[in-house]
């Protein structure tokens, strides 16, 4: 547009004046005499031409660009793929932005070098080792806040317990971008996180771990239990340094040190040894939440979503899921619940919404009843007889889908997962 109102300045009654004010610093009335508006005209033709052609070939590149990131990467909640090009002088193009997948990155260069183009890489891989050896990191909190983005005010997306082992990704101010187990990734506050190296991490590994498993608990600075060091909930990971009679000494993540109560911890590998799963298992501990608040983005005993309480019911038997209910809903085994609710088993996943967008997920407890997060961990039925039945949760059902024991490979067992 900007060319386009030079043009008709070129061929106003007033054009010299007009020049001087818009053109000045690049086009002089003795140009104009000694080239003649006519070369002018042509000039600004090719120019805008050149610029159209440029920018279609931008755009052809993104698309290019764009068609790779489907292909990589489906998910943007466990993958990052940011990534664009510009061309600079010579036609040549800079790659610019970052990714989690190096094969994403390489796809890039080889699809549009094929195709001629000179490439200037500038492309990060997350976590870049080379700005730190430390891009490993454990929770140091009882339960940590996920985010959606690097503020307090941004959506709490999911949370994290005392002992998980994380990527980091890159830092920004005082938070961190990680990458928790279950390859969800979301920013968390510096100080929420212990920033090692793998040699720090396999030490930590190697430690005498201990798993809590009451609800809630505490760390307390001696066996008097004048003092407290920490909070405790249910799947938080400690490392043992020794005995003091009915208590254990105990050494957080961050290196403080303490006392717990040994009828409240199991060691690490007893813990997460099972190789079968009991549906039983999974209804006795989803039972012990009964009553707990509804907390959007939570995943621990001290307030969880849908998502969140069949996350942190699995871990507790051994498993890690995926975070979301839309992601939840990928994996394990399909039960036919077109006719009725016979082949269900306590244990079994329910997922509700529509075909294409699942919104929520409750597990199976038995006779027609599940358990849930809505409002509060509590207890409905799909028997529309009974006190406690929710149509809109029966008329919402999609499907059930069996994760106990299951051999599908998106459901990893907490002792094979190589991070612990």
């Amino acid at each position: 547009m900007k060319r386009f109102l030079i043009l008709i300045s070129l061929f106003s009654k007033d054009h010299k004046s007009v020049d001087n004010r818009e053109m000045g610093r690049t086009l002089t009335a003795s140009i104009y005499r000694r080239i003649g508006y006519a070369s002018i005209f042509l000039i600004l033709l090719a120019a805008n031409f050149i610029s159209g052609c440029t920018g279609e070939k931008a755009n052809k590149i993104n698309e290019e660009i764009g068609k790779i990131s489907r292909a990589y990467v489906p998910d943007d909640r466990t993958d990052i793929y940011k990534i664009s090009g510009t061309i600079l002088k010579g036609d040549t193009i800079l790659l610019k932005g970052e990714t989690t997948i190096a094969e994403a990155k390489s796809a890039v260069i080889k699809t549009l070098s094929d195709q001629g183009n000179n490439l200037i890489d500038s492309i990060s891989i997350l976590p870049d080792t080379n700005v730190s050896t430390k891009y490993l990191g454990l929770v140091t909190l009882s339960v940590i806040n996920l985010r959606k983005e690097p503020d307090h005010g941004s959506e709490l997306v999911s949370q994290a317990l005392m002992g998980t082992p994380v990527s980091i990704l890159k830092r920004y101010n005082s938070w961190l971008l990680i990458r928790t187990p279950d390859r969800y990734i979301s920013w968390t506050e510096q100080s929420s996180v212990r920033p090692v190296s793998r040699d720090e991490m396999s030490e930590w590994k190697n430690s005498d771990r201990i798993v809590f498993e009451k609800n809630s608990g505490w760390v307390y600075s001696n066996i008097a239990e004048t003092g407290v060091v920490s909070d405790l909930v249910s799947g938080s990971i400690m490392a043992r340094t020794g005995d003091a009679g009915s208590y254990s000494r105990v050494m957080l993540p961050d290196g403080r040190e303490g006392f717990v109560i040994k009828s409240s911890i199991v060691p690490f590998d007893m813990f997460f040894s099972g190789d079968f799963i009991s549906g039983e298992d999974i209804i006795g501990q989803a039972s012990s939440l009964i009553g707990i608040p509804y907390l959007w983005g939570g995943s621990s005993a001290k307030g969880v979503d849908c998502s969140g309480l069949v996350q942190t019911i699995f871990f507790m038997n051994g498993l890690i899921m995926s975070r979301d209910a839309s992601q939840q809903a990928q994996y394990g085994d399909s039960i036919d619940i077109s006719g009725d609710f016979g082949k269900l088993r306590p244990g079994d996943l329910l997922f509700f919404g529509k075909p294409h967008k699942i919104i929520h997920v409750a597990i199976y407890k038995g006779n027609g009843e599940y358990i849930h997060s809505s409002g509060r961990v509590m207890v409905n039925s799909l028997d529309s007889t009974k006190s406690n039945y929710s149509s809109y949760r029966r008329n919402s059902l999609v499907k059930a889908l069996r994760i106990l024991n299951s051999p599908d490979p998106g459901i990893v067992r907490v002792r094979e997962h190589p991070w612990y």
